[in-house]
């Protein structure tokens, strides 16, 4: 079943390696990373490697470094609108889970005065809201966007926005406790990172927009078999959410010129890629590319999804994503599965591979 596309009409992007989506967007494309030994030890006296946004002072709340990174993506993806074009939208916000210790799963109303200070930025406050649902949070916001922006033909775009950060105390021990930190005696662990994206989707794209972009398609399904459980990986939930994306796009899993995906370092995550993707594909493919943002950011948490795909909307913008089709991926602990589909023009012309 196909659905009114959503065109993204602008990114941002704020994370240890850039503070807008073009700069994080080129650092993500030379690999690099800002991995760090912190201040934090684990259990055995050894300093806890994370990455942090250096420009957030480390003393500040996790409620502070979260508006903090928020705001500077929202205000990356509205720079270049006019007082006009940046009043009266809402904004949705996906966020960590209620449950999870170290998280921040409510940012409003305290964003609304950041954004009106900081950023001279008014939300339309009445739709805006945090959608607290760990990892496919992103994803989630974004069908969540496009059911406002078909039933409200006044709203002239909406913005999508996904933060969260793992690098306080009570997230480090969270992970510790769980065996997901990445230590000298555990390498199917994670770095902890930190980071938030955001994306302005409208119905239309920018008439004078030389490579629109469009989100064509979402799928969501749960997965029983998750990574603190005892059921046996088989993929399904995620080759279901795959499924659902392709079809509402009319797009083949063999047309998918690469994929992105939020899997961290943990060997569940790759295992559940490939046995997904197994599940759909049924022709020879020499190579599907398979980028990881957590890579250079560690693991972003509710962040992860629209950093991926903030990620490859930059990659197709600038030329050197493989193709104009991405299978964007996420994968949440409570078992809950999203992919999303997005196209360029059907002229892109790679200019560059990373």
């Amino acid at each position: 079943m196909s659905a009114a596309p959503l065109y993204v009409a602008s990114v941002g992007m704020a994370c240890p390696l850039g503070l807008s989506a073009d700069s994080a967007g080129a650092a993500l494309r030379a690999r690099m990373n800002r991995f760090k030994r912190s201040r934090y030890e684990d259990n055995d006296g050894v300093p806890i490697v994370l990455s942090e946004l250096s420009t957030l002072a480390p003393e500040l709340r996790r409620e502070e470094r979260t508006l903090g990174l928020l705001g500077m993506a929202v205000a990356d993806a509205v720079r270049g609108l006019d007082e006009g074009g940046r009043a009266l939208m809402p904004l949705l916000v996906g966020t960590a889970p209620a449950e999870r210790p170290g998280g921040v799963s409510e940012v409003f109303p305290q964003a609304f005065e950041h954004f009106q200070q900081s950023h001279s930025l008014r939300l339309e406050s009445t739709l805006s809201r945090s959608l607290a649902m760990g990892n496919t949070a992103g994803l989630k916001a974004l069908a969540e966007a496009r059911l406002l922006l078909a039933r409200y033909p006044r709203l002239p775009g909406c913005l999508v926005a996904a933060v969260d950060t793992l690098t306080n105390a009570p997230s480090l021990d969270w992970l510790l406790r769980q065996g997901r930190l990445l230590r000298p005696d555990n390498s199917d662990g994670v770095i902890p990172g930190e980071a938030a994206a955001c994306l302005l989707v409208t119905r239309m794209p920018h008439r004078d927009d030389a490579c629109p972009l469009w989100l064509t398609g979402l799928g969501f399904e749960q997965e029983r078999a998750t990574l603190h459980s005892d059921e046996p990986l088989r993929g399904l939930g995620l080759a279901q959410a795959y499924r659902e994306a392709l079809a509402e796009g009319g797009v083949n899993v063999a047309e998918v010129d690469f994929r992105v995906s939020d899997a961290s370092g943990e060997g569940y995550g790759f295992k559940e890629l490939s046995l997904a993707l197994s599940r759909l594909l049924h022709t020879r493919r020499e190579s599907m590319p398979l980028w990881l943002p957590a890579e250079s950011l560690g693991e972003t948490g509710a962040a992860s999804g629209l950093v991926a795909l903030a990620w490859a909307c930059v990659a197709m913008s600038h030329g050197y994503a493989p193709g104009p089709r991405a299978l964007i991926s996420t994968s949440d602990l409570a078992g809950g599965r999203a992919a999303a589909l997005l196209r360029g023009p059907d002229t892109y012309t790679p200019r560059g591979m990373p």
